[in-house]
């Protein structure tokens, strides 16, 4: 146990130094950030980005937030809102991820137009997670702050490992994670939730999955290639959020799943993507999920 934490101390403590170097924020306009001094007036527009940055002291820093994060008494913020409305509240910077980027790429080119830094960061994979979060660190000005954040981060993700490599190998299970039932994908091997499960020595019966695209979280993986997998599945996961409605109910009605071991035997479990995909400490308490989920004497 304390060998894994003095490992992960020390990971911490290279980040440390790699971030408290020269680092470069690129904003979408192409320009360098300034770094110089903290920006207090943000705008951030994942839920994400606002989770951290509450966490790490920064709230306020914040003026505008996205829609799921209404309750902390900021003013809310969509990418469907006119480039006015963000103009008029005067950020020095407004956050933003890759997928509003692509899709709403016409307000992001107003905003550069009216001279406004936009940046946009996700983690790609669960490896980026702690630059991500020194990153938002730097922009907000509260860069110690995000370097404990990530240390207790370690230091508890590392008492999880400890109780995970406890279970017996033989008592360890095989899991299909459902990212999207419609179209048939499951997690990359380098998102998060993979992570996840790699965590908590839980096989992923996904291992030679696809992704859609380089860099993407999901990953395709034929119906047929699943049902062929069925009768090793003993837990099937689907994870419940804005891209995935699936249900108990629609999975076990699915068409040819009863190949599946884990549907048959009730074995179907649904998790909030906020558990499991957003890059936040609360990935914690996703661990701790699917672990008492997989195995419930354990967590």
């Amino acid at each position: 146990m304390n060998k894994i934490i003095k490992l992960f101390s020390v990971f911490i403590f290279i980040t440390q130094l790699c971030f408290t170097s020269n680092i470069k924020i690129i904003s979408e306009s192409g320009k360098i950030v300034d770094l110089t001094k903290p920006h207090t007036r943000i705008i951030s527009l994942y839920g994400a980005h606002t989770d951290v940055l509450v966490s790490i002291g920064a709230k306020e820093n914040l003026i505008g937030v996205e829609k799921s994060s209404s309750d902390l008494g900021i003013e809310v913020f969509s990418f469907k809102d006119s480039v006015e409305k963000f103009i008029s509240a005067k950020p020095d910077l407004i956050l933003v991820r890759p997928m509003i980027r692509d899709r709403f790429s016409g307000l992001i080119r107003s905003l550069n137009n009216a001279n406004i830094t936009v940046v946009t960061i996700k983690p790609k994979k669960f490896e980026e997670i702690d630059n991500y979060w020194m990153t938002l660190g730097k922009l907000s000005g509260h860069e110690n702050e995000s370097v404990q954040y990530i240390k207790d981060f370690y230091i508890d993700l590392a008492e999880l490992k400890n109780k995970a490599d406890s279970i017996p190998i033989e008592k360890r299970k095989t899991v299909f994670f459902e990212a999207r039932h419609k179209n048939n994908q499951t997690t990359s091997l380098e998102g998060i939730p993979s992570y996840i499960l790699k965590v908590l020595n839980i096989e992923n019966i996904a291992y030679d999955a696809v992704p859609t695209k380089k860099g993407s979280s999901v990953a395709n993986f034929p119906k047929e290639l699943l049902l062929s997998r069925g009768e090793k599945i003993d837990i099937y996961i689907s994870q419940y959020g804005a891209m995935n409605r699936s249900t108990i109910d629609i999975i076990k009605k699915a068409a040819g799943y009863n190949a599946i071991r884990a549907v048959r035997e009730n074995k179907i479990y649904i998790i909030d993507e906020y558990d499991v995909s957003r890059p936040t400490g609360g990935l914690l308490e996703g661990i701790k999920k699917i672990g008492h989920i997989v195995y419930p004497k354990y967590f």
